[in-house]
């Protein structure tokens, strides 16, 4: 699914996340065949065209490309809110939150992400 945002500086933002559960295979070393399986689940999110999360390296100095956005909230809809919020966080950019007041037996305002997930999971 598609996600159209403007940033704040006025850049158009197109946004998609998918749950990804993948499989890798890493060599042990370069002397020999052996391979170690790497399980990979979490969220992969394109922000113009770019993925995040960006510039992991592993503990060997070499990219790691099996890093993903894994938040609390897991694979459902505010989980993948949060892992936009994180990519754009990451990405140096910012959207303009709804604007809300508190309502009768509300503790604090909602965050972007939770903002997002209620306007999605009601537009349904």
């Amino acid at each position: 699914m598609l996600i159209k945002l403007i940033a704040d500086n006025g850049l158009p933002l197109k946004i998609t996340a998918e749950w990804t559960d993948e499989t890798y295979w890493n060599r042990r070393s370069n002397y020999n065949d052996n391979l170690d399986e790497v399980r990979v689940q979490g969220w992969l999110v394109r922000i113009n065209g770019k993925k995040y999360p960006r510039d992991n390296i592993d503990g060997n100095g070499y990219p790691d490309w099996t890093y993903r956005y894994t938040p609390m909230a897991g694979k459902g809809l505010l989980g993948k809110y949060r892992a936009i919020q994180q990519a754009l966080q990451s990405a140096g950019l910012r959207v303009k939150s709804i604007p809300q007041k508190l309502v009768k037996h509300q503790k604090r305002l909602h965050t972007w992400s939770e903002q997002m997930a209620m306007r999605e999971g009601f537009s349904a």
